[in-house]
């Protein structure tokens, strides 16, 4: 009797451990075009759905920031449309070019803006730069 408790006490855990695996198990699915594009998302972080709607489509993203927050819901609508709400508290910028789209994220809402370097051929050609050396 002992024994079969201990067999019935092993076999729910088990099944419990099975069941808590999956439970936690991040995913995204995307389909349609660009201009009617649906997308479901369960635990996924924002960075794997861009990732996913840029596999799906001529779609190229960036960021400045980690995009770790973790998503679960259904967006529909055009890829403008499903990006407004999934970078929603981001500042981003989504450029088309033809068919390519690039997105590119700036950073959060509430953060501090982040200064980019300028670029090491641009360094010293400015026009102040070409003004101090003439004085």
């Amino acid at each position: 009797m002992r024994s079969r408790n201990k067999r019935a006490a092993a076999l729910l855990l088990s099944l419990l451990g099975a069941g808590a695996s999956t439970a936690g198990r991040a995913e995204v699915e995307v389909s349609g075009t660009v201009a009617s594009i649906q997308v479901v998302s369960s635990q996924e972080p924002i960075s794997g759905v861009l990732s996913a709607i840029a596999q799906a489509f001529n779609v190229r993203y960036r960021s400045v920031v980690t995009l770790d927050d973790r998503v679960s819901a259904t967006y529909s609508g055009s890829l403008r449309e499903v990006a407004s709400r999934l970078l929603r508290g981001y500042n981003y910028v989504i450029k088309q070019d033809g068919s390519a789209v690039e997105i590119v994220v700036l950073g959060r809402h509430d953060a501090p803006p982040v200064a980019a370097e300028a670029p090491a051929s641009a360094r010293g050609h400015t026009f102040a730069d070409q003004w101090r050396k003439v004085r």
